[in-house]
């Protein structure tokens, strides 16, 4: 019989003293709780404190041996470990974006011994608070009592359960949005060659709007805000479903559609995807059909989350990752890949080499300095006061990748390398999880866009996704693209309505959970009805 169904008989003398479990116990709290919440350390040392006279009180509150059964305790707090640790590695319990990532990332070895770590630290406190109930819940009539009711308040309070509860309640309020009569295949009409602009795409990593509330983040965004200046922006990019991870997010910028998800979810079988949704059409297709060559930039490892097979499914003749530009930065990277710094410094000599050849090109990056939970600084911020003057690790980190996202900008437009080129600076998503996560789940979050070199009066208000972002930047390279329409999206320079403001945010995730239809057709997948 197993130790969590069987009768337990705690002896008050027996074991290691009270006072030291009710310490161990109070400890394992108060950091997974602090940590949830992002609390100071103050907070950290005040919420130890409380715990620990209030479990060493209650072990003192009708002492005595007590006869108790832990097997609810144990499967209550069990499943709590299991919301925490998927809440450690991915921000939030996204179920499509973490059974994406189960079954199609290809990351590296590094990665995955981070992966193990960060699963072993988000596991490890529940293990000990499990120990150090054992040893304390019979020593007193007070805390057997306690035993009995916790079960319910955790189930009743794990959000699991309420991520069950919110999924049956959507299947049952009726029949969604079918989005398969809303996709439009991009038909785009050719400006004159002359007309046409090269493009620079930046996805800044986690560079959510949200961090322009200088109430909450102070200057961390000024360099973007300064860039926006010279273009226009877009207000109001929600993130939808299956956008909120960084391929996820580069897929519906440049093919207008989420990701949607193959495999688990809906039990079929294939294994390692070859092609990222082949039947869509998107960003690098287009540009590539009209002579552009296309570049893919990226500090990361291009094999992570299947990048280097969306990038040759869809148009780029030329994509280098960390596994690719390594050997030039020798003892130079973090735990993703290259430093920005370096990222950036490849990108300028693409653009150069770009510029110089003869036809239209397209450029697109993405940095890593930003990525959650504590950011990576590039050594070249190390000695910069707008840096270092930040008040953590993560806005030291987005301050220092917004800095030299603008000094590159700035270096190109010194050199007169970007004459007839659009330039793109977007986020990929939404944060995820880091020391300032607290603060943006309280705001109004928004994703970050801005196009500059092209013609747009005022910035964009409406509300929109950032499957949007894909006809409007083809609209802003000097392509007409018809009725504004392309795939989901819908350019931000017409006058055609988003299913954001159509649908209503609520309702179009609803309509994207239950796109099967749409998914099979942009997957290839033909379906076996007998």
């Amino acid at each position: 019989m197993s130790v969590a169904s069987k009768e337990i008989l705690h002896s008050g003398s027996a074991g290691v003293g009270p006072v030291l479990w009710a310490t161990a116990f109070s400890w394992a709290a108060s950091s997974l709780i602090v940590s949830y919440m992002e609390a100071t350390t103050t907070t950290y040392a005040v919420l130890f404190s409380v715990l620990l006279l209030v479990i060493h009180g209650l072990t003192k509150l009708k002492p005595g041996a007590q006869k108790l059964k832990l097997r609810w305790t144990y499967t209550a707090v069990t499943l709590y470990a299991l919301w925490y640790v998927l809440y450690s590695l991915f921000g939030n319990v996204d179920i499509d974006a973490i059974l994406f990532h189960l079954n199609y990332d290809v990351g590296s070895a590094d990665v995955r011994t981070e992966v193990v770590k960060a699963t072993l630290k988000a596991a490890l406190p529940f293990a000990l608070l499990m120990l150090c109930w054992y040893k304390l819940s019979g020593r007193s009539l007070a805390l057997a009592t306690v035993n009995r009711v916790l079960p319910v308040g955790l189930f009743a309070f794990n959000p699991l359960m309420w991520i069950g509860v919110q999924e049956t309640l959507a299947s049952s309020a009726g029949s969604p949005v079918d989005l398969g009569r809303d996709y439009v295949a991009p038909a785009v009409a050719a400006a004159p060659s002359i007309s046409q602009k090269n493009l620079i795409h930046i996805f800044v990593e986690s560079a959510e709007r949200t961090f322009w509330d200088e109430e909450r983040f102070g200057d961390v965004a000024e360099p973007l805000k300064r860039l926006s200046t010279q273009g226009w922006s877009a207000r109001d990019i929600t993130q939808v479903n299956l956008t909120g991870w960084t391929i996820a997010g580069q897929v519906a910028s440049t093919c207008g559609v989420p990701l949607f998800s193959l495999g688990v979810i809906h039990k079929n079988a294939f294994g390692l995807v070859e092609e990222i949704l082949p039947e869509a059409k998107c960003l690098g297709d287009i540009l590539q059909s009209e002579g552009y060559r296309n570049v893919y930039l990226k500090g990361a490892s291009l094999d992570f989350a299947g990048t280097r097979k969306f990038t040759a499914t869809h148009g780029y003749e030329r994509s280098l990752g960390f596994d690719e530009l390594q050997h030039r930065f020798p003892g130079r990277s973090n735990m993703w890949g290259l430093h920005d710094e370096d990222m950036l410094a490849v990108a300028y000599e693409q653009v150069e080499e770009l510029q110089n050849e003869d036809g239209r090109f397209s450029l697109t990056l993405t940095t890593v300095g930003g990525h959650a939970p504590e950011g990576h600084i590039s050594p070249i911020c190390e000695d910069i006061p707008f840096v270092t003057r930040q008040p953590n690790e993560t806005l030291k980190a987005f301050a220092c990748t917004n800095l030299l996202v603008e000094r590159f900008i700035q270096r190109l437009r010194k050199e007169h390398l970007l004459e007839n080129t659009v330039v793109v600076i977007q986020s990929d998503h939404l944060s995820m999880r880091n020391e300032v996560y607290g603060k943006l789940e309280s705001s109004e979050r928004r994703n970050m866009f801005m196009v500059l070199g092209a013609e747009q009066g005022s910035d964009a208000v409406q509300p929109a996704s950032s499957v949007d972002i894909f006809p409007t930047i083809l609209t802003a390279l000097g392509f007409e693209v018809v009725g504004g329409r392309a795939g989901l999206g819908r350019a931000l320079q017409s006058d055609a309505q988003t299913l954001v403001e159509r649908l209503g945010f609520d309702g179009f995730n609803r309509a994207i959970d239950h796109a099967d239809g749409l998914r099979d057709r942009l997957w290839g997948i033909i379906r076996n009805e007998s």
